[in-house]
């Protein structure tokens, strides 16, 4: 067992006063409490170094070396703790971000950029993998803060609504509602998608042709060019700044989405944590 900071410190001021009392008195601790703090040192070291008499305290001869390496301990605890508490203070580090590629186009610009900005010695990871993906390596550690759409609860993730969105299928405006020929666009591993396509069978409404990709972006850009409807989330429809999209109608199914910032409690205590969390959060 290695001696704590506070058991040398409480043996350097014992062998400065050679009184257990006097010790305690100065170090303001009851002396049973002191006398206990030294037997652990003592069982550390395992060695005794310290012999009481009626008179004071004597230090032993691995007291004396320890004496002089106990000094030169506390000294470099002071430097590594001081070095710590500037880098607190400082806002530095290594963080990774988990973020779909859709998510971020339009979370991120809200607030890395004043972040970055404001703290120089802070450093930032993007992952961008599917939300779920996302979640498992955030409660794994591997990803330190996550921006993902509807997460499930699980006993070590924090879970902070951020914003809410709207999955529907979109068309081009300049299509006038003629979508019967055209084909869907789509990426099929969502789990939107697979709701949504459950539902327009229920209604009856199907599509003879289908575009699949797996990236939303992509979707966005061809149905805004017309070639086909696609199913696409609100907020990414609205990046596009090409051509505007609108519902293809008010009646057909709609998902419902809450991204949400998540992150381990216990893994994200330190001031740089908290400031990214409260920057994330001030977003909306």
């Amino acid at each position: 067992m290695i001696p704590s900071a506070t058991e040398l410190r409480y043996f350097i001021e014992v062998a400065q006063t050679e009184n257990l009392s006097r010790a305690a008195e100065r170090l303001g601790v009851s002396q049973p409490t002191l006398t206990l703090a030294i037997k652990r040192l003592e069982d550390s070291l395992g060695h005794i170094v310290l012999l009481r008499s009626k008179t004071g305290v004597k230090l032993t001869k691995p007291g004396v070396k320890l004496l002089a390496q106990a000094r030169f301990l506390l000294d470099e605890w002071e430097k590594i703790r001081n070095s710590a508490l500037e880098d607190e203070l400082e806002l530095r580090g290594l963080f990774s971000i988990g973020v779909h590629q859709s998510v971020a186009n339009y979370t991120l610009f809200k607030f890395l950029p004043a972040l970055v900005s404001e703290f120089p010695y802070l450093e930032f990871k993007l992952v961008h993998k599917l939300s779920r993906l996302v979640t498992e390596e955030v409660i794994s550690g591997k990803v330190d803060f996550g921006l993902v759409v509807n997460p499930v609860a699980h006993p070590d993730l924090v879970i902070k609504n951020l914003l809410t969105d709207e999955v529907t299928f979109w068309m081009s405006e300049k299509i006038k509602k003629n979508w019967e020929n055209l084909p869907l666009i789509c990426d099929p591993e969502l789990l939107q998608t697979q709701a949504l396509l459950k539902q327009i069978q229920k209604k009856g409404i199907s599509f003879s042709r289908r575009i699949e990709s797996s990236s939303l972006e992509v979707i966005n850009k061809l149905v805004a060019f017309g070639a086909g409807v696609g199913i696409i989330p609100g907020r990414v429809a609205a990046c596009e700044e090409s051509e505007k999209l609108v519902k293809v109608s008010p009646q057909w199914p709609v998902f419902q989405d809450r991204i949400c910032l998540i992150f381990r409690a216990d893994s994200q205590r330190s001031t740089a944590s908290k400031k990214i969390v409260q920057s994330i959060l001030s977003m909306n």
